[in-house]
């Protein structure tokens, strides 16, 4: 049965805070998309070849998928806000250590744990949506959030195109972008804090009447209960498949077009800069797929956005195939092949990272189940460094499409599954 949502209403708090969360979690690129933009020019200026920066790139992966589990489950204990405080600071702090270093280890060092502090932020994100908006509006509410991911892409490839363009270096990327996310992280925590205190959201005793011990007790219990029995659910195991496959693909994407349409350019900082540029293509594109994934899954409810997701995944299937069999020859179809990949990707990532994420935790510690579904997703995405860079640097760019090609149509697949199953639950359902 298809639920049709009411208009949706927010109060002024409510789209306060939903600003205040797009904007920190956007400003987060500033020091991540800032590598990839770099990659290039470590490339010209060192010698590095792909399979070196591969590395690099999938042991900072590594390092952000670690970091999902550890600092999902604190995020719960200690709150959005106070995580989104300290991982902000930490990856200043990583991101400003990049601009100082140039051999291969320091910096694939300080990218590491850059990363690792960069993985608390979705978490804590996701903790404070889980609060201040009703299951109802969770498709809406995380479809608009989750264009950060892109928004924050955009903004920041164009902002360190410009940078290099103007012929600053790289180094420059590792000052200007961490300072300048330091601002804008510090003005979205003091809006945050003053949406709390207006909307009067606060953690509530879990039981009324009951002790402080007692009550932590009974969280505790409830806790590991309600986690049980999302291990269980068939709608979780396929996230956790669906998000290993998805990140592989978009890392993939954000990690090597840069790097492609660079060389795609010729040499120099202007056509490096031009690269750069063009692969803002993706992510801005990937914007209006998430808004309009969010949107159009509430039209079937909680528990059965499966027909977007499968739709979808066999578009993007069918642009990652065009990209690796036309679009190495022909530019303008490549940068449409890129820009249909990030449509139809973005809004299946988004989906299985924020709404279903709320679908399936309910009130079971939903930072938790977000790290532990961004981490599987991790784990795919650092092979993207390491597989994707070694195919390029060997069997040449198509090759590497096609694996990712090959990861879209299995996603295709799981998803197709996980479809066919929900409507044959609901059909018996209907017939007992």
């Amino acid at each position: 049965m298809i639920v049709y949502p009411r208009r949706v209403k927010f109060a002024r708090v409510q789209v306060a805070t939903i600003g205040a969360l797009v904007a920190v979690y956007a400003a987060f690129y500033l020091c991540r998309a800032n590598v990839d933009a770099a990659m290039p020019l470590w490339a010209r200026a060192y010698g590095y070849d792909k399979e070196q920066l591969g590395q690099l790139a999938s042991l900072a992966i590594l390092a952000y998928a670690v970091g999902k589990l550890a600092l999902g489950s604190l995020a719960d204990g200690a709150g959005g806000w106070s995580m989104l405080l300290v991982v902000i600071t930490g990856s200043v702090a990583a991101s400003l250590g990049l601009g100082a270093v140039s051999s291969l280890f320091w910096l694939t060092a300080f990218a590491v744990v850059n990363r690792f502090f960069q993985a608390g932020g979705w978490c804590s994100v996701v903790e404070l949506s889980s609060r201040r908006f009703e299951p109802a509006r969770h498709g809406t509410v995380m479809g608009v959030i989750s264009s950060s991911y892109e928004i924050g892409n955009v903004v920041s490839l164009l902002f360190c195109g410009a940078l290099v363009r103007a012929g600053l270096g790289w180094r420059w990327l590792f000052v200007v972008n961490p300072l300048l996310f330091a601002a804008i992280g510090a003005t979205c925590l003091v809006l945050l804090r003053a949406a709390s205190r207006k909307s009067g959201d606060a953690p509530q005793p879990a039981v009324e009447g009951a002790s402080e011990t007692q009550g932590v007790a009974l969280v505790r219990s409830s806790s590991r209960e309600s986690l049980r029995q999302v291990f269980v659910k068939p709608a979780f195991l396929s996230a956790l498949i669906l998000s290993f496959l998805l990140t592989f693909i978009r890392t993939g994407f954000l990690t090597w077009m840069p790097t492609f349409l660079s060389e795609a350019a010729g040499p120099g900082d202007a056509q490096i800069a031009g690269g750069i540029l063009k692969s803002a293509v993706f992510p801005a594109a990937g914007i209006a797929g998430a808004l309009a994934a969010g949107r159009a899954s509430d039209f079937f409810g909680p528990g059965r956005r499966g027909p977007v997701v499968v739709v979808c995944l066999a578009c993007l299937s069918t642009c990652v195939l065009l990209l690796g069999h036309a679009g190495i020859h022909d530019m303008r179809v490549a940068i449409g092949a890129i820009a249909g990949s990030g449509l139809f990707l973005l809004g299946p990532y988004s989906l299985v990272g924020g709404a279903v994420v709320l679908d399936v935790a309910a009130s079971s510690r939903p930072a938790l189940v977000s790290g532990m579904l961004d981490s599987a997703g991790y784990l795919g995405a650092s092979l993207s460094g390491i597989v994707l860079g070694a195919a390029a640097q060997r069997l040449g760019w198509a090759r590497a499409f096609d694996v990712v090609a090959a990861a879209a149509i299995a996603a295709t697949i799981v998803a197709g599954s996980e479809l066919v199953i929900t409507f044959s639950r609901a059909a018996a359902r209907r017939m007992a």
